[in-house]
């Protein structure tokens, strides 16, 4: 007959570790039923955030994109004013090159104002002089319907010019 078989004894602190405990509530199938509410609670607090965050982007690409427009419309109406012989005719002509820039670049406004500073062209030749343009225009972003920000947004663009001092005027 075989004498029993004695296992080792381990040293203490040597001991295996406890197997690891589960919830008694879990089982295989409950993990998908347990976490589907997260998704819909997660879609609520992130899609409208992401949302407004896309509106906000397309206000600041709108304010960006007018306030090119009227930087160029405002050194266009210059240069035509200062190309142009009397101040009023060159008045005359700086608001309609602006207004037919802006029109071409489909650029709306609430409210446009342009304002052309002609009174150098009434001087004598020989006295230096400079033709300036201001474009003011009321930006509309009412309909993009975001809380807090403002209805409409006022940019203003301004550009100088000098006039050759020895051509007539």
């Amino acid at each position: 007959m075989k004498p029993p078989r004695v296992r080792p004894t381990r040293p203490a602190g040597l001991e295996p570790p406890d197997p690891p405990t589960r919830d008694p509530a879990w089982h295989p199938g409950r993990t998908a039923r347990a976490s589907a509410g997260s998704i819909s609670i997660e879609a609520v607090l992130v899609i409208p955030a992401f949302v407004l965050f896309l509106v906000l982007i397309i206000a600041i690409g709108r304010v960006a994109m007018v306030r090119e427009d009227l930087g160029a419309a405002a050194v266009n109406g210059t240069r035509i004013a200062s190309l142009t012989t009397g101040s009023a005719a060159a008045e005359t002509a700086a608001r309609e090159a602006v207004t037919a820039q802006l029109a071409r670049e489909g650029t709306t406004c609430l409210t446009l104002d342009i304002g052309v500073d002609t009174t150098a062209l009434d001087r004598p030749p020989g006295e230096p002089g400079t033709v300036t343009t201001t474009i003011g225009c009321d930006v509309p972003l009412a309909d993009l319907l975001v809380p807090g920000l403002p209805g409409h947004w006022v940019i203003r663009a301004s550009y100088s010019t000098p006039i050759d001092t020895y051509t007539n005027r």
